[in-house]
């Protein structure tokens, strides 16, 4: 109804938990888990969010409440691979989030092979459980239609499916990629070798991308022969990095796309009796702990599985309890990286220069 001069009353937006939070100056998990009595939280962060519902007259989601009291307080995760340290870390820190949450997790490896990827997804959903965390191989329609039916909340992490509904949390795999690629060009490598995995997974071929997108920006064509694509497998790291070393002239920098892989890479260049950086250069998209304390220490796109880990149960959990009115359909967030400069980057060798005096 219009007031007296002609414009209308305003109506009270529904406080919900974004508005408690900012309030109370804290997380909207934190708030979560103090309506919902789950998780550990501190008594000062408590009384906050307490005082801020009262301050508010926060009224809670009674769909969501009615949900609530449904769970199956169980959470199957998808990884390809429980070898891979990235990914035993991950599944950890998911773990750990969920447990604080009250809810367990059911865990699968499927090696990216699609038929256990097909059963893994069968089984969770039979276990009736209340999400799922996935890092998808290329799934098929069929399969995502099947998933899409069952309206289990669902986040692909790591990979994106593209085209798909599925919510998503991934990293700048393009710009990390482009940054590393930079930073080999600015030492002034022109031959650059480049090591990735398949690019039919998201997080690969925009890696792939960025790597060419640099390589374009700087005017330097890439060849075709200094690329290798393929299984992130240590053994197929070692493989492909011997192929790389065999060209005339080979390539003065490598460009490793994923730490798993690298293992096989410095064996290769051990049992070659190749110096890095001194005959060689190189930088890895993902750090790992031992790149630290390597000889020399490895230069390498840093990306934080904790923080990915914390966004990816922060949103399943917010679509479980139906407090995500204002999140988008689906939802896409990257995570930032960081390029953590060390050791393993000089200028190319000089053509002709005796190798004593590199």
């Amino acid at each position: 109804m219009k007031q007296e001069n002609g414009s209308y009353p305003n109506v009270r937006k529904r406080v919900g938990l974004r508005e408690v939070a900012k309030a109370a100056e804290t997380s909207i998990a934190t708030v979560s888990r103090v309506l919902n009595n789950t998780g550990y939280v501190s008594e000062e962060s408590r009384q906050r969010v307490l005082e801020a519902v009262r301050q508010l007259n926060y009224q809670p989601n009674l769909r969501a409440k009615a949900l609530r009291q449904r769970y199956s307080r169980t959470i199957g995760l998808i990884i390809p691979n429980l070898l891979n340290a990235y990914y035993t870390a991950l599944a950890d820190q998911i773990s750990l989030l969920l447990n604080q949450e009250g809810f367990q997790l059911l865990l699968s490896s499927t090696r990216d092979d699609k038929e256990i990827e097909r059963n893994a997804l069968q089984k969770l959903i039979g276990h009736d459980v209340d999400g799922l965390i996935w890092v998808p191989t290329a799934p098929e329609a069929e399969l995502l239609e099947h998933l899409y039916s069952q309206n289990i909340p669902t986040v692909s992490i790591v990979r994106q499916v593209k085209g798909s509904r599925l919510d998503a949390i991934v990293f700048e795999d393009f710009k990390g990629a482009q940054a590393a690629t930079q930073e080999l060009l600015k030492a002034g490598h022109t031959r650059i070798g480049y090591i990735g995995g398949d690019i039919c997974y998201s997080s690969n071929y925009d890696r792939w991308q960025g790597f060419l997108q640099a390589m374009k920006e700087a005017g330097i064509p890439t060849e075709e022969c200094c690329v290798r694509l393929g299984a992130l497998r240590s053994e197929w790291g070692a493989n492909a990095a011997a192929e790389l070393l065999s060209l005339q002239p080979r390539p003065t920098a490598l460009f490793v796309a994923s730490n798993a892989i690298m293992p096989g890479v410095i064996k290769t260049l051990r049992v070659q009796g190749i110096e890095i950086p001194r005959h060689i250069s190189l930088i890895c998209f993902d750090d790992l702990d031992w790149f630290s304390f390597s000889q020399p220490p490895i230069t390498a796109v840093a990306t934080s599985h904790t923080h990915l880990a914390q966004a990816c149960v922060d949103l399943l959990l917010r679509r479980i309890r139906g407090e995500d009115e204002d999140l988008p359909q689906p939802y896409l967030r990257q995570i930032s990286f960081d390029l953590i400069r060390r050791a393993s980057i000089a200028p190319p060798p000089q053509p002709g220069k005796p190798e004593e005096e590199l």
